[in-house]
């Protein structure tokens, strides 16, 4: 290994530890003087613009085509876009161009796009710091961190202490958790079949039943899919390559299928005598298909109303923000549609949303192709990823901005780059 190398892998080393377990940490402090203390303390910000610009440096280091096309066109759309924007809407902070509130916005979905391309360029080195077994633990100590919260009753609700059900413990944001936290059960599963093993296993069923604890429509529909698509593959195609691992899950094959089906009543009966009427509407089909419509309404309208340029440029995030906040008569100048597709089309226009969102379709029919060409686990896990990121992102939101998901998704979007037998991480 030549020196350059060795540097190289010792600042990647150092930027996942940064990624995942001081991120945790950071954001549990946060979490806690911001909804506890009522006292805001940026240094979730701070530790993700250090992580981006230690990225952004190492990508400077190895440029290539996906550099250009996944980071710089956004960014040069936000630069040509922004004094249009301020033509448009006048510099007035609460009404019309706000760059403090364009800045936030596109910052997150810059810091989201630097982390993916971070993870698809350098997949070799990351790969080297077995990362699956990272990403595992992250998930783990998440996980940890909401048990421990739902038993002692310490850190808050994901809706509100008087109706609702569910933990986040000391993070901020449930549905940016439940994504975190059901992927992290999806990566773990790929470190839990890459060598099988009951810690492992153990370790992939504490993450995906932490998730349910958060109690949001995501975790507790996206991790049921998953769950139900991991007990089929373990029953039914799963074949380890070890003769003695072979011989005892088959053994414990009928166990792992009863235990499924024992914690699938257990869990929604659980769920079903704790869900108060808030909760049970919310997980209806009226609550799941309207889930967003007292934010999405007032976006389509403003949507609609904008003139043609309007409509390929936007107006900038600030103008839709402060539109939306006005329709529901929100107790501040801006309000979040919290639906990605939505917000970027009304905030970026047609332009822009083709610009940011390209990436992830490209991913998604990226992964769809493999799968179709050479079924295996780890094709489909990815497939699972970005197919249920753009549903989410389209329906319930938070994920183009999840700056806790983004290292997660990088990874899983990177393993299309592998060859077909370089992903093992023992």
């Amino acid at each position: 290994m030549n020196p350059n190398e060795s540097l190289i892998l010792t600042r990647i080393r150092w930027l996942l530890i940064f990624i995942f377990p001081i991120s945790i940490v950071v954001d549990l402090i946060s979490g806690f003087f911001t909804l506890q203390l009522q006292t805001y303390i940026p240094i979730g910000q701070w530790l993700r613009v250090l992580i981006m610009a230690c990225a952004l440096y190492l990508l400077t280091k190895r440029v290539r085509t996906i550099l250009i096309w996944v980071i710089l066109s956004p960014v040069l759309f936000f630069i040509l876009a922004s004094p249009l924007w301020m033509i448009i809407g006048g510099i007035e902070p609460t009404r019309g161009y706000n760059l403090g509130v364009e800045i936030d916005s596109f910052s997150k979905i810059l810091y989201f796009l630097t982390i993916v391309t971070f993870f698809i360029v350098y997949k070799e080195e990351i790969r080297k710091q077995h990362i699956l077994r990272i990403i595992s633990n992250y998930g783990f100590f998440i996980a940890g961190a909401l048990i421990i919260s739902f038993v002692t009753g310490y850190g808050n609700h994901t809706h509100n202490a008087a109706y609702g059900f569910g933990t986040k413990s000391y993070f901020k944001a449930g549905n940016d958790l439940s994504l975190t936290i059901l992927y992290a059960s999806v990566t773990s599963s790929l470190y839990m079949f890459s060598h099988f093993g009951w810690k492992r296993a153990l370790i992939t069923l504490t993450i995906s039943l932490s998730t349910i604890l958060i109690g949001t429509r995501v975790g507790v529909i996206g991790i049921a899919i998953w769950m139900t698509i991991l007990m089929c593959y373990i029953l039914f195609i799963y074949y380890p390559k070890e003769r003695r691992t072979r011989k005892k899950l088959r053994f414990y094959k009928p166990v792992i299928f009863f235990g499924y089906i024992l914690c699938i009543i257990t869990a929604t009966n659980y769920l079903w005598t704790s869900f108060d009427n808030y909760m049970l509407k919310r997980f209806s089909m009226a609550g799941i298909k309207t889930a967003r419509s007292r934010l999405t309404d007032p976006a389509l309208e403003y949507i609609g109303n904008l003139e043609w340029y309007e409509a390929i440029f936007g107006r900038g995030m600030a103008s839709l923000y402060h539109y939306v906040a006005k329709s529901i008569r929100f107790n501040s100048d801006f309000r979040m549609v919290e639906a990605d597709f939505h917000e970027l089309m009304g905030g970026y226009g047609l332009l822009g949303i083709i610009v940011c969102i390209s990436p992830f379709v490209y991913f998604m029919f990226k992964a769809l192709k493999g799968y179709f060409q050479r079924p295996d686990f780890r094709k489909f896990a990815v497939l699972f990823v970005t197919l249920s990121f753009l549903a989410v992102a389209y329906t319930a939101g938070h994920c183009f901005r999840n700056t806790m998901v983004a290292p997660i998704y990088g990874y899983m979007v990177s393993l299309m780059y592998y060859g077909e037998k370089r992903f093992t991480d023992q």
